[in-house]
């Protein structure tokens, strides 16, 4: 059971009335947090401040433990006013619990955040909410809270309680992303009939990331690409080669270069640089990554200051003796940054961006890189991506012809070979889907790439095709 649910198992309480109760306690204790976190900001400068409390979780659950006693006891007070019986024991102790799972946990969301296959939920408002599961399942869960306001009050002790206090929810910041102690990835939106916001109804947006690294196998085993191809990337990242992973939204990007930093020396000092949340997450796996700096962005404070950007962060990144940069995401200006890094570091650097097509990949990260530096000439632009960029790997969401769910799917690797004649990089499409849709090795490995494969200790002939009519398939 959660909070939100009207069967709390409360013989004396009924059901509406114990959710009623549940909620009205969350509030006001959100309330008293949010009064506190402000007036310790408030105090005297010259005394020593500690751990904030909005960032001391232990002391906020203390604070809580001392106040739920004092609004439980006003609860049962109302009741004995009214003629009813005080709360039990039993009761109290049951309603501290949801209480605390209100504030602490995600409340009517908690069922789907516990389970194991559930990858993505949207709340479009207090009517509907829909879940999304790892096998392409899209379900609307119905009404969680009374009303828009109610919802309301819920984002908000989300952003009190997940905040970090550079980050606030409110009409002069409308949105805001933060992330669970899990690692999700939970987008708050404000709006409603009762806020000044951006949206017509208060939303959330949780992406949680389920799937557990296996290694690169269990993403072969799950249909993403042919399990023949494992060896071709564990020669392409133990070489060394630099690679970007393109894609859409949600199309499994950071979840491949995962699995390729997994294939990794664990002899190597990796850096990876992410804006704002740390999704990768490559030091919670020791055993994988004994060597790990994990650096991200930070939003500027209440006060507009404060603000770390990405590119400042890969910029970092090239003093903390890296033999590998991992960026978990090309978005902006950081991408001149990101290349500089890669081709100073010891061993081939990763990164994944969006695009829809593995060509426009290219475009876009040239778009990035000239942005960063208006006065760089594009023929410079190309220079330094044809320099540093190895492969592109590509990953599309495609439709299972047998269920009709979407299926995460490598549909093209492309190999850089330098400048291209006629401007640009000079780009072969090294896999691709044939006719029906078979992923097949469409040219042979470039001789350049292919001598680096042999000083690695790789057979660069494993990767040539060997059928009749030049490709050779993957399926």
């Amino acid at each position: 059971m959660t909070s939100w649910d009207p069967d709390l198992g409360l013989s004396e309480l009924p059901p509406a009335e114990a959710v009623r109760v549940v909620r009205l306690v969350a509030d006001r204790l959100a309330r008293r947090l949010a009064e506190e976190i402000e007036a310790r900001r408030l105090a005297d400068d010259d005394a020593d401040p500690g751990v904030p409390l909005e960032r001391d979780v232990l002391g906020q659950e203390l604070l809580i433990g001392e106040w739920i006693a004092e609004e439980l006891g006003s609860v049962s007070q109302a009741r004995m006013q009214r003629g009813s019986s005080r709360l039990s024991d039993a009761t109290d102790g049951e309603l501290r619990r949801r209480v605390v799972a209100e504030l602490f946990a995600f409340g009517p969301l908690q069922q789907w955040m516990d389970a194991p296959d559930v990858e993505e939920i949207d709340v479009n408002s207090h009517l509907h909410t829909w879940v999304s599961y790892v096998d392409g399942r899209q379900v609307d869960v119905g009404q969680l809270w009374s009303s828009s306001t109610e919802l309301v009050a819920f984002q908000k002790r989300i952003a009190l309680r997940m905040g970090t206090g550079e980050g606030r929810l409110d009409t002069a910041s409308p949105q805001l992303t933060l992330q669970s102690a899990d690692g999700s990835r939970v987008v708050l939106v404000l709006g409603g009939p009762t806020e000044h916001g951006i949206s017509t109804q208060p939303r959330i947006a949780i992406r949680r990331f389920v799937l557990p690294r296996l290694g690169i196998g269990a993403l072969a085993d799950a249909g993403m690409f042919p399990s023949d191809l494992v060896g071709f990337f564990e020669a392409v990242v133990r070489t060394g080669f630099t690679v970007l992973v393109s894609g859409g939204p949600g199309a499994g990007k950071t979840t491949f270069l995962v699995e390729l930093c997994g294939l990794i020396s664990p002899m190597e000092r990796l850096i990876t640089a992410e804006k704002a949340l740390l999704e990768l997450r490559l030091e919670d796996y020791p055993e994988r990554h004994p060597n790990v700096v994990a650096l991200h962005t930070r939003q500027a404070n209440s006060e507009g200051v404060g603000e770390v950007a990405v590119r400042s962060i890969v910029e970092l990144t090239r003093r903390l003796n890296p033999d590998r940069v991992i960026v978990g995401e090309l978005v902006e200006d950081e991408a001149l940054d990101m290349l500089d890094a890669a081709s100073m570091c010891k061993r081939g650097s990763m990164a994944t961006i969006h695009a829809h097509r593995p060509e426009i990949a290219l475009t876009r990260l040239a778009y990035y890189v000239a942005k960063s530096n208006t006065k760089l000439p594009e023929y410079a632009v190309w220079n330094q991506i044809a320099g540093t960029i190895d492969f592109v790997v590509h990953i599309d969401l495609v439709r299972n012809q047998g269920t009709g769910r979407p299926m995460r799917r490598v549909t093209s690797i492309r190999e850089i070979a330098g400048l291209g004649e006629a401007g640009g990089v000079a780009s072969t499409e090294l896999f691709g889907l044939d006719d029906g849709g078979q992923l097949v090795q469409l040219c042979a490995i470039e001789p350049g790439h292919a001598r680096q494969m042999v000083l690695a200790g790789f057979d660069p002939t494993r990767f040539v095709p060997t059928s009749v009519n030049g490709a050779r398939s993957w399926a």
